[in-house]
């Protein structure tokens, strides 16, 4: 999923598209998934001006072997794994792993325990214990509530499912409406909530490169990995 505009870390480029260590940031998740012996197909969303990008996309077809198709995102983040889920309608019991190209701190190890957990069940997350407070404020920015820590996690993102589910489940918000969700698996759990969500644990350097300084910091990640 590299359609964002990333309008939070400023600059002209967004940031997936921005170089880190001489690579772009989405190529370290491209590796991950290229490299690992159970990922058989990739698929990226792009922004759709980045299709006419004809130099950057052959450079990515050439260097990834497994990259299949890029895609048109949308302006919303549904629209875009809509494109994606839209790939596979004929393949309904495909595994599909879902993930934001602006965390490049993705392990082969958060790969394989969401594909364990797809051996057993039709739905995965990626998240963390929550490790600080969190607290519920006003439209004035006034505290509210403090909520219980216990019992609370930060998701992240591969997000893992069986194809022909989330297809379904993005069939019924076009034919009800309704909110939009922030990501794929409170739309499961909007639409199908008789299925389980597994939990696979994250890391904390799966996280989102958000804003100008997270650039130094994945950097750092990146060099000192194993």
């Amino acid at each position: 999923m590299a359609a964002g505009r990333g309008k939070r870390l400023g600059g002209d480029v967004p940031k997936q598209f921005c170089r880190v260590n001489d690579k772009m940031l989405m190529e370290y998740s491209l590796e991950t998934f290229q490299n690992h012996p159970h990922i058989d197909e990739i698929v990226i969303v792009l922004p759709e001006e980045y299709l006419k990008m004809q130099e950057m996309l052959e450079y990515l077809f050439n260097r990834y072997e497994k990259l299949n198709q890029v895609l048109a995102g949308g302006d919303e983040r549904f629209q875009s794994s809509w494109s994606a889920v839209q790939w596979f309608v004929d393949r309904p019991d495909d595994h599909l792993l879902l993930h934001d190209a602006a965390r490049p701190g993705m392990s082969a190890r958060i790969v394989d325990d969401l594909l364990d957990a797809l051996q057993h069940g039709e739905a995965a997350v990626t998240a963390l214990p929550a490790t600080d407070t969190v607290i519920r404020v006003d439209g004035e920015q006034h505290l509210q509530e403090t909520l219980v820590r216990e019992g609370l996690y930060y998701a992240q993102t591969p997000q893992a499912f069986r194809a022909g589910l989330l297809y379904d489940c993005f069939l019924q918000l076009i034919q009800q409406g309704g909110p939009m969700p922030t990501d794929e698996s409170g739309l499961v759990a909007r639409f199908h909530p008789e299925v389980p969500i597994k939990i696979v644990k994250g890391e904390a350097r799966n996280f989102k490169v958000t804003y100008s300084e997270d650039l130094d910091i994945i950097q750092y990640y990146l060099v000192n990995s194993d």
